[in-house]
């Protein structure tokens, strides 16, 4: 591909405004050319067109015949110029820049957290005052995992509950921690002697660059501004057999971006003292090539191979102490998404008992419920963590899941676009 036929990447699109006026935010979700850019909203037709089949002057042709405005060559090459220094196309640029970031991913002592010093604090000290504060803030969970009656006593852990099950999973957001806060500390607060007793925990995140159906490794160790959560190597080597080299390392590269495992990884890191811990962190792309598939029954060879992964690991945490993850977050609705018109409270309201019944069905204690759940409805309020919520299931099979804690998060200046997101404990 070249900038004369220009092919746009996949990117994490979104509206948004700037000085009052329409905008595209465009942010390239493997962070290879530094901050995002905004493109006029009137220009969004054009980014479309950017497919790697249509010249410069291919382009201008069909922006006026989509909008009848007419775009100078000037227009359209800054345009095209300014994707391609933020590596947004995938050309010549895009692979020379992935190359030397991956070079440097795998050679350096870890995967350095990309949102230090941004999404949380990147001196460990601030960083843990900073959690403790949002723990005070929940009121009646604390970093232990233990409840405070009203006197502010700490009482019993929930690492047991009443019925003698024992904690195997969680579904955390992965939203970012000023609005996400509450559902952090609630659902972790709950999890601190499960992830201790833990000797391996799986974390499966959203991989929001991630082709459909992706399985995507990384042998390189997840860090946080405590330390190291060193990866389980033997673990990769067997997974990586079953779904061959390219498969499961060909987008290793969204590892060095993606939130979702790292925003998990600090709380995890955080309810175990900062004290190191075995993880496999694996990210998910759209489930849509294998959802329809059961026990490996399939057509299709991706869908296969994601069984024989499900079934390796359901193994894996039958035979040793482990803790199932899924960073996850929910329904994405309103303008800033592609919405037509801003989600007013009525709106909300079924989106709460929209997520409601696909929550009901992820804690249902049988995978197939959630899958056939997907399967009849679809996904009209775009879930973003369906694959590793529903992998999730199928690896714990039997355990159930109990929601802990259900947020809407604002998406824009005007409560008008949301986010919902969940906490969710699985016991058996």
């Amino acid at each position: 591909m070249s900038e004369s036929f220009p092919r746009l990447r996949p990117l994490n699109v979104q509206w948004t405004e700037w000085e009052g006026r329409p905008m595209v935010s465009l942010q390239d979700p493997l962070r290879l050319g530094g901050d995002g850019i905004l493109v006029p909203q009137a220009v969004a037709p054009l980014l479309a067109l950017c497919d790697g089949t249509r010249s410069l002057d291919d382009l201008r042709t069909g922006y006026l015949l989509r909008t009848g405005v007419t775009l100078s060559p000037d227009q359209v090459g800054s345009l095209i110029h300014a994707l391609d220094e933020a590596c947004m196309l995938d050309n010549h640029r895009y692979n020379q820049a992935l190359g030397q970031a991956m070079e440097t991913y795998r050679s350096g002592p870890y995967r350095s957290p990309a949102l230090a010093g941004g999404g949380y604090p990147r001196d460990p000290g601030q960083l843990q005052e900073t959690m403790d504060d949002y723990f005070r803030r929940a009121g009646d969970i604390d970093g232990s995992g233990a409840q405070r009656d009203a006197s502010g006593v700490q009482g019993a852990g929930f690492e047991e509950q009443s019925d003698g099950a024992r904690f195997v999973g969680l579904i955390t957001p992965h939203i970012d921690y000023h609005r996400g806060w509450r559902t952090y500390a609630e659902v972790w607060g709950r999890m601190a002697h499960a992830v201790e007793a833990a000797e391996l925990i799986i974390l499966l995140g959203t991989d929001h660059a991630g082709h459909p159906g992706s399985i995507s490794l990384t042998k390189q160790s997840y860090a946080t501004p405590w330390g190291k959560l060193p990866t389980d190597p033997d673990l990769v080597e067997r997974l990586a057999d079953i779904l061959g080299e390219d498969q499961a390392f060909s987008q290793e590269a969204h590892h060095i971006g993606e939130h979702s495992i790292e925003l998990a990884s600090v709380w995890l890191h955080h309810v175990n003292g900062g004290k190191p811990k075995t993880v496999l962190p694996v990210l998910c792309g759209g489930p849509e090539p294998y959802i329809q598939a059961t026990n490996g029954e399939s057509k299709n060879g991706l869908a296969a191979k994601v069984w024989r992964v499900v079934e390796l690991l359901k193994g894996v945490v039958a035979s040793r102490p482990a803790l199932v993850v899924a960073a996850a977050d929910l329904s994405h609705v309103g303008p800033t998404f592609g919405d037509p018109a801003p989600i007013d409270a009525a709106g909300k309201g079924r989106v709460r008992a929209s997520d409601q019944k696909w929550l009901e069905a992820a804690c249902s204690g049988n995978s197939d419920t959630l899958r056939d759940h997907i399967l009849e409805h679809g996904d009209p309020t775009r879930i973003c963590g369906a694959a590793p919520v529903y992998l999730m299931a199928a690896i714990l099979g039997d355990a159930r899941g109990r929601v802990v804690h259900y947020d809407q998060c604002p998406a824009d200046d005007d409560f008008g676009s949301l986010v919902s997101i969940a906490g969710v404990v699985y016991s058996r």
